[in-house]
């Protein structure tokens, strides 16, 4: 019988797995070996446990940037005890500090590692319909009904020199002035901010002043619309992270101050290809720039507009699509700015919803050039512009007929008693602008649902807007 020592007897031959380590991803032989009277042990070095940790954090992290494949890795994080990556500094020292939750836009670290074989595992919050009973519906917000959703963010594209940056312009005179309508569909109301990273200043009051003028408004009166003209040399609104993803810039941290500041109806951004530091064709890339602006958007309550260029097979297909088919996944609307050539030689545009997940797809509205500006072609009303019509004229006579029930007087000409300014004021109006209403007025004359009739002593001769018997 061998009765030498563990230690002085001579140490069998250990076959050695070839497999990497499923803690720290080394093959047993790079381990720390220990050798102990019941064999020899192996143990991980902590060097490499939280280097390999840090890695497989911030795989899951841009695996989670995909849908195919983002439920694996939350489970994945999960069982490590986190719900998801944690945030590290990413600016430079002269950068501002970021604004809530975007701060979270940068790259991970590891976590700790206590040498447990089983992690403390978060606990998922499920949430069941029951919970719901009683609690009424969110109704459905939009900027520009079945066009761009408020709270969101819609892309319009369209080949250089389309037309984009009028049409927004357009867009941003009806929100701020409260007209009430775009290019045939109803629009809310509010401030707007325009960040332009393309066109000079000179050049857009130029553009703003055509638009205006074609609405008959005056620009000077337009308090509510606040522009930037950006450096086109400093305008980057995203810039590319070493982890693969889009980090807000300083610029981007201002803009989101100046959006919690005027509580704007919308922001456009002039345009993705001035403002956007990364590889468009990179679907991490669009993916997260487009998710700053949604994370602005739910904050501030907001339409944002980012304004683009398509590439030449996007011009060349109709799709107006360019880079990664994830900047039109991303979003929860899209339009499309096309030129087309009529039968007799005229260059005019189509207006196409290309996506929508709230509403119909696939609105085409004609456009024509009139006057420094776009209009809907022809007399022919496009389908959204018939609803946005017909809910202002129900809108009017709603606020006629309260009118007259209180026993009260309203007239068509301009002055005391002038009814779209009265009609403005009343609850009724849902927040419609008396320019809203003085266009329902003329359609409701011309219709002759509404009529003059006299009323008060005869010898003065006055009269008051009535519905027609």
């Amino acid at each position: 019988m061998n009765l030498a020592s563990p230690v002085e007897r001579e140490l069998d031959p250990v076959e050695v797995d070839p497999r990497p380590c499923g803690r720290c991803g080394l093959t047993i032989d790079k381990h720390i070996r220990i050798d102990t009277p019941e064999g020899p042990e192996f143990d991980c070095d902590p060097r490499e446990l939280e280097m390999f940790a840090s890695a497989k954090i911030t795989r899951l992290r841009m695996e989670m940037n995909d849908p195919r494949d983002r439920d694996r890795a939350r489970q994945e994080l999960a069982l490590m005890g986190i719900t998801e990556p944690g945030p590290v500094e990413h600016q430079t020292s002269e950068e501002a500090p970021l604004v809530d939750s975007f701060e979270a836009y940068g790259a991970v670290q590891a976590p700790e590692i206590d040498g447990s074989d089983q992690p403390a595992v978060q606990r998922l919050q499920l949430v069941c319909p029951p919970a719901w009973r009683d609690v009424p519906l969110e109704p459905m917000r939009w900027l520009a009904t079945n066009r761009i959703p408020a709270g969101d963010v819609t892309i319009l594209s369209g080949d250089g020199g389309g037309g984009k940056t009028t049409v927004a312009l357009q867009l941003a005179v009806s929100v701020e002035r409260g007209l009430g309508d775009w290019l045939g569909t109803v629009t809310e109301s509010g401030p707007v901010i325009f960040f332009s990273g393309e066109e000079p200043e000179p050049e857009m009051r130029r553009r703003l002043h055509r638009v205006a003028r074609k609405r008959g408004v005056d620009p000077v009166d337009m308090e509510g619309l606040h522009f930037h003209f950006a450096d086109p040399d400093a305008c980057l609104l995203g810039i590319s992270q070493r982890d693969g993803t889009m980090a807000p810039a300083a610029l981007f941290t201002s803009l989101a101050v100046a959006a919690r500041d005027k509580r704007p109806a919308l922001i456009v951004v002039d345009s993705i290809a001035a403002v956007f530091g990364g590889n468009q064709n990179d679907r991490v890339h669009a993916r997260t720039f487009v998710g700053l602006f949604r994370t602005l958007a739910r904050q501030i309550g907001c339409a944002i507009l980012l304004l683009d260029h398509p590439s030449l097979a996007g011009i060349t297909s109709g799709t107006g699509r360019g880079g990664s088919m994830d900047w039109q996944n991303a979003t929860r609307a899209r339009l499309h700015l096309e030129t087309v050539e009529g039968g007799d030689g005229s260059t005019g545009r189509v207006l196409e919803v290309k996506k929508t997940n709230y509403g119909p797809c696939g609105e085409k509205v004609p456009l024509q050039w009139d006057d420094g500006c776009f209009v809907l072609q022809g007399t022919a009303s496009a389908p959204h512009q018939a609803a946005g019509n017909a809910a202002a004229d129900q809108r009017y006579l709603e606020c006629l007929d309260a009118i007259t029930a209180q026993g009260r007087h309203v007239c068509h000409a301009p002055g005391r008693g002038y009814a779209p300014k009265t009609f403005a004021a009343m609850p009724q109006a849902s927040g419609l602008a008396w320019r809203a209403f003085q266009a329902a007025q003329e359609r409701l004359f011309a219709a002759g649902t509404i009529e003059n009739v006299p009323y008060g002593p005869k010898s003065k001769g006055t009269k008051c807007i009535a519905r027609k018997a």
